[in-house]
This record gives C-alpha cells, structure tokens and sequence, in this order.
C-alpha cells in the first residue's frame, strides 16, 4: 500500500551518504489491514485530559458545542487511563504533579499517543521557576506538540489532525496486533534526554547571545544601567482618619511601647509588634479594641537580606487585618532574627491562621511555636530548602533537571497518612478513605482531597494543596514592575485583566498615579467582562458534575461572545496582560461598542434560559439545598470573601464598600442570601451575572473621553504618538519598556472584588525596578481551608456539590 514519505526520504538521504545502515531504515509497507487499523484508530481517539492549568480552560472548550471535537472521533472522554489511548498534557507540568502525569501515562495500555498542549507543557514556557519542569517530555514521550500560550481551541484541533496524520503515515498495526514481530504500534517511547536531546536554555535555539530573561534588567548584572541614580518622589503618606487616631491612643495606652504606631504608611496604619507580644495584640484587635477586626486577612513575610538600605533584622511577618463593622485594615509588623527565627502561633485566635502560618514555614523557614500541625503546606514533603527566601534559587534552569529518580522521591503523601496527622486518637467511625484528586473531573484543577467515610457519610477530611505551585511569587523579584503583568493574568487563569488590576492599583498607590477617568471605565468594564467569563464557566462545569450535560453547551456560547468581545479590544482571550501602570496598553479599537451593545441586550434573555433551564429543576435543587452550609459567624472567622461571603447575609462588596476604580459612579445591586448552602451560593452567583450586565451597559454609555494613560511618564509607558513628536517621552519610553521605572521605596497592598472573592497584592519596593517581594492573597485559600466546615456530616455525593458550588481554582490558590 505504499512506504512512509517521510522515512523514506530519510533512508535515501543515508543511502546516497554511503551509510550502510540505510536499508535498514526503509520502512515498512503499509499494508491493507494496516491502512485498516489505522483507520479505525485515528478516527476513534479516546482521550484523557491531564489539565494543568490555563491551557486546559482552552481544551476544555473543544469539548464544547461550539468547537465540537466529536468531528474527529474524539468524543469519548475518558476518565480512567485503562480506557484512554491519547493523553493530553495542557499546561504547566510542576515538580509535585509530576508523579501524577508519569502514573497516568504508565497506566494507559498500548497503542497510545500523548499531546503536549502549550509552552509551559512543551518547555516550562515562561516559567523557569524552581517549582516548575522544563518539558513534560523529559517525563514521558510526546508525539504532538501545540505551541501557544495559551493554545486557542483552534490549535488543539490542528494538534489532533496532525495526529491523525502521524498514525496514518507511521503506524503499522497489524502484526504487532496479531502477535507477531515487527510493525509500529502507537507512538514514540523515548524521553528526551537533557543536554542531549533537549536543549533547557529558555532563550531559545540560536539565541545564546541576548541575555536571560530577567537579567538585563538586574542592576548590577545589567552593564550601564543608570537606575540606581534615578531620582523619584518618596511615597504618599496615608493621613490618618479619626477613628484611626481613637485606634493609636488605645494601642499606645494598652501596649505602651510594645507596639510602636509607623508614622508615614502609604496604605493603612501598621503598628510594629515584637514576636513575644503579637498574639496578645492580635486578641485585643480582635475581642476589646475600638475598632475591632473580626478578619485575619493574610499573613506572609519578607526576607530582608538583601536590602539595598541592611535593617537590623533578618525576616519580617507582615499581618494584614480586617475590620469588617468599621471598613477598616491594619498591619501588623512583626522583625524577627536569626537564621531559624520563631514566633507564637496566632490559631488560638483564628483558626484559620493555621494554613498561613504552614506556608510562611513552607516557604520562608519560619517556625510557629504551639502550631498545631506545622509541615509542609505548598512544596513537596522531601524538598530541600525554604523556596523564598533570598539566598534559594529561583530558576529551574540553575537547578538539576527534574527526572525519573525525582519523580520516585516526590511521591504524593499517603492518604492514611494525611488523615492520621488530624487525630490525636484513632477515629472510631471510619471504614474506609477515599482519595479525590489532584487529577479529577471535578475538583476543577489539580488539588487534592482525602476524605475519611463511614458508609457513605464523611466524617473527616484533609486538602492536600500545592500541584499547581508556580513561583509566581520568586518570579517577581527577577521581572521589572511592567515585565510582570502577563504572570498576574495566569495567577486566576479565569479573571484575565482583573488581576492584572489589583496589582496594577497596589503600585499605583505606591507611585501616587492617578489614572484617566477613559481607563478608569475601561478597566471596570474588561474586568466585569472576566467576571461574566468566569460565572459561566463555573455555572455550567458545577451543574454538569451533579449530572446536568445540557447546560454547559449553552453557558459556553454565551462565554465565546465574551471572549471574542474581550479578544477584539485586547488581542487575546484569556490572558491579554492589557493593562498597564497608569492607564491601558492602547485606547479602544473601532467597532468595540457595536459589539458590546449587541451583547448586554442579549444577555439578560439567556440568563433568564438558564434559569429555566436549571433553577427549576427539581433533582438540582435537591441536590444543593441545605448541602454544604456555614454559618455567617464561620465564615468571617474563616476569611470567605466574595459569593461565598455573601450567600451567608453579608453585604460586603468592595466595589460598594471600598470602592476603586470609580466603582461608585455605576448602579448596581448586591446579590446575598441568608442560608450559606450550596443553594445560596449558586443563586449569588447567578444573580452577579446580571448585575455585570448593569455595569457593563453603565460603562458603554457613559465612556469618558481622553486620554487612555496617565501622562506621569517617570513611571508609564508613554502614548506612542507621544513617542513621535516628544524627545522626553521618547527617553521615558525606553527607560520605562526596557529596564522598567523606578518605583519609590515603601510596601502596599491593594484588594479587588475578583470573581472569585477578594485578591490582594501586596508589594515591597526597594526603591528599584522591580519588586523586592511580592505577595498575592488568595481569594480561593480560605474558602478551601474552610471546607471541612460544610463537608463533615454529609455524604460522599454532596461534596461535588459543595466544591463546586465555592469555586476556587487552584492556580489562585496555589499561585
């Protein structure tokens, strides 16, 4: 029936070398039952996804009615890898997942193919961080690669033609499906070798003479660089309110000089606490201050080694509370010395300072004293060293390669194991442990929970968090302040431009930038835009895990008509990085109202088609009534934020309460509901969507004029046309998008209402390029810690339920 075109090219080419092995590399005919097989396998596929991070959300819509990969036989999805022949790798493969991919693969019986979907699954892409693998194909062999970052669905379905047409070309069935010697039986099965076969410099082939991405801009490395003698402004100084003035007298007066009140904060007040005395601070700001703050919002730390101006100190805690009754926050600093520093634990205070206090052990080396369970939280139980601090290293590419002998050593914790740390005793009531994830249908990425039964009724459980660990953090101390913005797209691979926003805000503060009133609007609107992407994603993947297929194909057209309006005014879909420090990349394109207005009339018809389509139905209902509920007093205490805050009667929206980016000129209500079920949650969020609809249609008709960037061009990249006719500008624009603006010295955070809750980032300049560190709060890491709280006496279906219904989502999570 004919030979391989392309092997039999390649045994010419080494016959007319004189190579004696050239006979040996012609290939085999193919012959009629070959042709036959082939057939029948590459217009049969049954595919397994192994979804990652963003280049899954992308995959995931081939699956839909919009892409429908039914056209190429590969409808069935598999969910066992005995019953897949095709693997699909889409997105990062990081180091604690590894193991996971490498099992799946061995499980899978022959013929089998793999596809790597994405730069990061194809070479760590633009993640050379040390948590990250440079290539999945120095795990396993892979047949297809899909460049992108991410791939539009487009390029999955190319991925899968290409395919189509290796197995017609290459495979040769037949005998080894008879038993018989010879013949080509599914894909490769060799790994690429490092320094051999695969080639780990991030530059690329042949771009060994520019510098490392990060470097050019690092003073000293950076031959020239003049950033150290640039002058800026020092930073705003907050002025204090006066029941932020009531608040001092009242510290000063119980604490005395145990607690030192900062005089010029940019952001909120801060107050510095030694470590003997935080946990009595804590429960005084909590139980008897004037002002009193039920929320533990966050904690982290700063490693102060490396500062250009050396403190006294070696590490710094830094607590951020909230005062939900007096719309109030404030800072605590805790300096701690020593190269193994100590402080008391805060979980008698909150309960849910037990996770944070695991990360800043996990990742700083910092040891809380009376913690209950302190152990590794994000990284690996054998990894070596504490990732952030400063003296770690950052890239993967500094590191050893990540191989066969790691992947032994990385090995998930046993789930017996897990459990077994929660007790003191041996439970009583368990039969038996169920383990769910990390790689599961429906814990909507790669997290991990174990949960202890009795009968069908859950009785125990513990999260298992950190396989999708990006380093986003580490990273941002090796990219300029603008370098940074397409990372913050991927950090909630489902929010887009809203991240980019709170991290965008938090410099602004610190800059003292204020932004044109045109931007303003835009970026309220793009990130309302996000929010209406993210909600219908969740609706129609959470109602699909309890059962309903229909939905999903509806929500996912309407998801398409945002993401093409978002991809005409940005240039991309899920991560257009579009916003910048001051303003936008570029003013809005022709044509983007037409589209716009086309959509928010629309919209509110199809929400009202869903509705109908799934609020009435009577088994959903039963399914997320009175499923999964927490108490409002929990939740506070817990840190929810967002729909999962405000399903509990909280009206507590930041675009009402605190607002920014000039949410208080738009109308719109705030959807809540008393009951905090599985129920509640759904209808908040359902309703939401409306409500973005509101703002949307408010920002189309009231779209200011002016400028799209703000014209402080020591810190902005300049207008182009500005560029063309302004030598100042001209410099300020090579300064600005090569070595990046110097920002004042200082620390600030900012939160946003993100779909998912409330994202904060919170920033450390050193009056330099880039940050000194950076922290992200998570909306989604509270929720997730909080679930044993609405899962423990429910049964086994009910928890799809209930993860489904908090919809966190693990690169938020695990940043």
């Amino acid at each position: 029936m004919g030979y391989d075109a392309e092997a039999l090219t390649k045994a010419v080419e080494a016959a007319v070398l004189g190579d004696a092995e050239a006979v040996r590399m012609l290939p085999e005919r193919a012959s009629l039952g070959d042709v036959l097989v082939n057939w029948c396998q590459m217009n049969s596929l049954w595919p397994l996804f192994f979804g990652l991070s963003c280049c899954f959300i992308e995959q995931a819509t081939v699956f839909t009615g919009v892409y429908d990969i039914a056209r190429f036989g590969a409808e069935v999805l598999r969910g066992s890898p005995r019953q897949a022949d095709l693997l699909v790798v889409s997105g990062t493969v990081f180091k604690k997942v590894a193991p996971m991919v490498t099992r799946i693969y061995e499980q899978m019986s022959r013929p089998k193919w793999v596809i790597s979907m994405g730069s990061c699954a194809n070479t760590g892409g633009m993640y050379d961080v040390y948590s990250v693998v440079q290539g999945v194909d120095q795990l396993i062999p892979v047949d297809v690669y899909i460049t992108g970052c991410p791939p539009r669905p487009e390029a999955l379905m190319y991925g899968l033609i290409t395919l189509q047409d290796m197995i017609k070309r290459k495979n040769r069935p037949l005998k080894p499906v008879l038993g018989l010697s010879g013949g080509q039986l599914g894909g490769r099965d060799d790994i690429l070798e490092v320094g051999v076969s695969k080639d780990r410099d991030t530059r690329g082939p042949g771009m060994q003479g520019i510098p490392v991405r990060g470097t050019s801009v690092t003073p000293p490395d950076f031959a020239g660089s003049r950033s150290e003698e640039m002058w800026t402004p020092p930073p705003p100084v907050l002025e204090f309110s006066a029941r932020q003035t009531v608040l001092r007298k009242a510290i000063e007066e119980r604490f005395g000089e145990l607690a030192t009140w900062r005089e010029d904060p940019v952001d909120m007040p801060t107050v510095i606490v030694s470590a003997d005395h935080v946990v009595d601070v804590l429960k005084w700001l909590k139980h008897e201050s004037p002002v009193k703050y039920e929320r533990f919002e966050d904690l982290t730390a700063v490693d102060e080694s490396t500062r250009k101006v050396p403190v006294e100190h070696d590490f710094t805690l830094i607590y951020t509370l909230t005062s939900l009754s007096a719309v109030e926050r404030l800072r605590l600093r805790v300096p701690l010395s020593g190269a193994e520093p100590e402080a008391p634990t805060a979980t008698s205070v909150w309960a849910c300072a037990n996770w944070y206090e695991r990360e800043v052990w996990d990742m700083f080396g910092i040891r809380f004293v009376g913690h209950p369970e302190l152990r590794r939280l994000i990284m690996p139980r054998t990894w070596p060293g504490h990732p952030l601090r400063k003296s770690e290293p950052h890239r993967a590419t500094e590191m050893a390669p990540y191989l066969e002998e790691d992947v032994l050593r990385m090995q998930p914790e046993d789930a017996g194991e897990l459990l077994r740390r929660l007790h003191a005793t041996s439970p009583t009531k368990r039969e038996f442990v169920l383990n769910i994830g990390p790689h599961h249908y429906s814990t909507h990425g790669v997290v991990r929970f174990v949960l202890e039964l009795h009968g069908e009724e859950i009785v125990d459980m513990a999260s298992d968090i950190g396989f999708h660990h990006r380093g986003a953090e580490k990273i941002a101390e090796h990219q300029s302040w603008h370098q940074y913005i397409p990372y913050t797209d991927r950090l909630d691979y489902l929010s887009g431009v809203a991240n980019n926003l709170t991290y965008l805000l938090a410099i602004e503060k610190l800059c003292d930038i204020t932004v044109p009133a045109r931007a303003q609007c835009v970026r309220v609107m793009l990130s309302e835009f996000f929010r209406l992407s993210n909600h219908l994603l969740w609706l129609g993947t959470m109602v699909q895990d309890l059962g309903m297929m229909t939905p999903v194909f509806h929500t996912f057209r309407e998801r398409e008509q945002v993401l093409d309006i978002i991809e005409t005014i940005t240039g991309a879909r899920l991560h257009p990085a579009w916003l910048r420090i001051g303003g936008l990349a570029m003013d809005l394109p022709e044509g983007w109202d037409t589209m716009v207005r086309d959509f928010v009339s629309g919209f509110p018809k199809r929400v009202r088609s869903y509705h109908r389509l799934i609020s009435g139905n009577p088994i959903l209902r039963a399914r997320i009534r009175g499923i999964g509920p927490i108490t409002l007093e929990d939740a506070i205490d817990h840190g929810l934020t967002g729909p999962n805050l405000r399903a509990c009667g909280k009206e507590w929206d930041l675009r009402k309460v605190t607002p920014y980016s000039g949410y208080e000129q738009y109308d719109f209500d705030i959807p809540t509901r008393e009951d905090g079920d599985c129920l509640a949650r759904y209808e908040v969020r359902f309703e939401e969507m409306l409500q973005s609809n509101r703002i949307i249609s408010q920002c189309l008709e009231g779209m200011p004029s002016g400028r799209h960037i703000s014209e402080d061009y020591r810190y902005c990249i300049p207008d182009k046309k500005d560029t063309l006719e302004d030598i100042e500008s001209l410099i300020h624009h090579f300064i600005n998008a090569t070595r990046g603006p110097k920002v004042p010295a200082g620390e600030a955070y900012a939160v946003t209402e993100s779909p998912r809750g409330e994202q904060g980032f919170y920033i450390v300049s050193d009056g330099g390029n880039m940050p000194y560190r950076l922290h992200m709060r998570s909306a989604g890491y509270p929720t997730v810690q909080a679930l044993p709280l609405m899962t423990i006496g429910h049964l086994l279906p009910d928890f799809i339920a209930i993860i489904g219904s908090t919809d966190y989502i693990a690169p938020d999570l695990d940043r």
